[in-house]
């Protein structure tokens, strides 16, 4: 149990070290209203996440649904939960006009939420430098893990984005050094937390460039 519970402060701690940097592409110009409805496109029909698991992209998915609901939204759900509504209604094809405004006419949807993930990049977990290396400061182990995450807010009743930014994230570890003078360095977080991050911090700017 103190093996687990010392395993568990290690992870919250390289959490802790993942900072994420946001940068808009559009600035939103709606009003989201708390009973607005809002759809997430699911992760599965995006290839670029193809890198995680599916118990990553559910996971990721949910995650998106409580934070939307932790800011007021309740009426928030994953489009492809919705099945039978979308065959009642007929609608097939989102890229079609009349199709897609059912989703708010008939569904109650206003918006959509749709997320790619660009370039990741995974370093080394441990590194070392010699005393002679860090004097002479010679090139770092390179720790670095990273994501690029873009988040876009689409109008179901028009088919426009609303809202577009990019979401960059990123965790270096940290270094310590030792009594010989040399430098260790170390980085155990995952990339799938640092996309978690990355999520996080998405949809709290969403919801604050789109709230009157």
């Amino acid at each position: 149990m103190i093996k687990l519970f010392q395993a568990l402060l290690v992870l919250s701690f390289f959490a802790s070290c993942t900072s994420s940097k946001i940068f808009t592409a559009r600035t939103c110009m709606v009003c989201m209203q708390p009973d607005d409805g809002v759809l997430v496109l699911p992760l599965a029909w995006e290839p670029s996440f193809r890198q995680l698991s599916v118990t990553q992209k559910n996971q990721i998915e949910r995650q998106i649904l409580a934070l939307l609901k932790n800011e007021g939204f309740q009426n928030v759900e994953l489009l492809d939960r919705l099945d039978y509504e979308l065959l009642r209604e007929r609608i097939k094809d989102l890229n079609d006009p009349m199709q897609r405004e059912k989703l708010s006419s008939k569904l109650g949807y206003s918006y959509l939420i749709g997320l790619t993930l660009g370039p990741t990049r995974v370093g080394e977990t441990w590194g070392y430098q010699t005393p002679q290396e860090a004097y002479e400061l010679a090139p770092v182990p390179d720790m670095e893990i990273s994501s690029v995450l873009r988040m876009v807010l689409i109008s179901t009743e028009t088919g426009q984005i609303e809202s577009d930014f990019i979401i960059t994230s990123t965790n270096s570890g940290f270094s310590t050094r030792d009594k010989e003078g040399g430098m260790d360095y170390q980085n155990y977080a995952e990339l799938f937390g640092v996309i978690q991050h990355g999520v996080t911090k998405g949809i709290k700017n969403l919801v604050k460039g789109c709230r009157c």
